[in-house]
């Protein structure tokens, strides 16, 4: 987020048949990019789009991964609006899925039975650059 431009990254991944430890495989990597400089126009754009990815993707289950805390609180629009966004995110993925939950980087990563960075390092190597911390959410949602 940065300047009313927003980027949401979605990534699908398919589990291995038959559970097996092989790496599960990408099906979809998209992003959702909104720069209307309106509040409700710009978190309804994006979660207008969110839902239609997730309408064509049918995912099985979500994980939406939030921004972790940050070390000095901020009072600045930027980070309200990315609250905002990331409500908007939450309901369109309720509408694909009753499976979703929300959670931070160190959240995935205990998940995945790892560390964060870890996590991100092994979804970085699996999608394309910007994509790393939706795969490490696909991943956390797979564990």
């Amino acid at each position: 987020m940065s300047s009313w431009k927003s980027t949401v990254s979605l990534t699908l991944l398919e589990a291995a048949a038959g559970g097996g430890r092989s790496a599960p495989t990408v099906v979809e990597s998209v992003q959702v990019t909104e720069h209307d400089g309106d509040w409700a126009v710009h978190v309804g754009n994006v979660s207008k789009a969110v839902r239609g990815h997730m309408t064509s993707m049918r995912p099985d289950s979500v994980v939406v991964r939030r921004a972790d805390q940050a070390r000095q609180t901020r009072n600045s629009d930027g980070p309200k609006l990315r609250l905002m966004i990331e409500g908007g995110i939450i309901a369109a993925s309720l509408d694909a899925t009753g499976e979703v939950q929300v959670l931070t980087g160190q959240e995935c990563a205990k998940a995945c039975s790892t560390i964060k960075d870890d996590l991100d390092a092994r979804a970085g190597r699996m999608v394309p650059n910007g994509y790393a911390e939706a795969a490490a959410a696909a991943l956390a949602a797979l564990a």
